[in-house]
């Protein structure tokens, strides 16, 4: 297993779902079906990867991938989607259940549909999300013009339609390290703005001492759900009995990743605003012009 969550994701609460998987089919196979995992940090390249049988399966967030396969990205995340419940029913429902243990949820028969060699299984989730850390006030839907935001999929799209510039169009990846360097600095490259998870990754990986805007809601993210994705091939020859016990760790390694977030996100929100007074972070919400102006969007790109 590949997964684009590198060192330097470390003690974020995504970082441990991939082991987390790995380590639960070794204990339900009686150690007898084991999974190596190797953290190359790649993002667009590693759907690619499992597609092709360079390696077995990846650990990865569908809207890291090409644009051409953007129908993908309903399966992570879109703004102003779904929440928890909603996307779980959506990944996890299959409307053929005469078709037995092979039936599959309407993502996998996408995944089909778009020929692609892979089977995915949901193996973690982070809730609602931030509206993320910003270096100036945003006051209305103009602010983002000319700004350099860090933001992926669908997301990414409807803030360029506002003027901004995102990660994406400028390079192919970033690592967390300089990515908080490009937000913190200033200079050339520059970040005007960063979006990640929630206040406990967010802490973790001290965006805080970057810059001191701090945004809700994140409309972008109502719920962003990672995935395992398994090669079609190796798929094919496990056996029935290892097929279950795989599904069952992403399944488990799924929901406990989300509860994680929803409990320490709350713990770390609230660690956040006792220390306003020294830190002077402002916490600031998008007003409605901004959001309605950002969904109105949305709308159109989803259409």
């Amino acid at each position: 297993m590949d997964t684009f969550l590198s060192e330097s994701a470390k003690n974020t609460i995504l970082y441990d779902a991939p082991q987390a998987v790995c380590d639960r089919v070794k204990e339900m196979s009686g150690e007898r079906f084991i999974i190596t995992l190797k953290r190359s940090g790649k993002t667009e390249k590693l759907l690619n990867d499992v597609n092709e049988g360079v390696v077995e399966c990846g650990y990865n967030g569908i809207y890291y991938s090409t644009k051409k396969l953007k129908i993908l990205y309903f399966g992570c995340a879109i703004p102003f989607g779904l929440n928890p419940q909603e996307q779980n029913a959506w990944l996890y429902y299959k409307k053929d259940q005469d078709q037995g243990l092979e039936a599959q949820t309407f993502m996998q028969s996408i995944y089909s549909r778009l020929n692609l060699n892979i089977v995915a299984f949901p193996a973690g989730a982070t809730g609602g999300q931030a509206g993320g850390w910003s270096r100036e006030p945003v006051n209305s839907i103009n602010d983002f013009k000319n700004k350099t935001m860090r933001i992926p999929g669908f997301e990414a799209e409807v803030i360029q339609k506002f003027g901004a510039r995102t990660h994406d169009q400028l390079i192919e990846s970033i690592s967390i390290d300089k990515l908080i360097r490009r937000l913190k600095d200033g200079g050339n490259g520059r970040f005007d703005a960063v979006e990640w998870t929630g206040p406990h990754d967010d802490l973790i990986l001290v965006l805080d001492k970057a810059v001191k805007f701090y945004y809700f809601p994140g409309w972008w993210e109502p719920n962003t759900t990672f995935e395992v994705q398994v090669n079609k091939k190796a798929w094919e020859h496990l056996s029935p009995e290892y097929r279950e016990i795989f599904k069952a760790a992403c399944s488990e390694v799924h929901m406990s990743t989300l509860a994680q977030y929803v409990s320490l996100n709350s713990k770390a929100l609230k660690e956040l605003k006792e220390k306003i007074p020294e830190t002077g972070i402002q916490l600031m919400q998008f007003n409605d012009d901004i959001l309605k102006a950002a969904r109105d969007e949305t709308i159109k790109l989803l259409d």
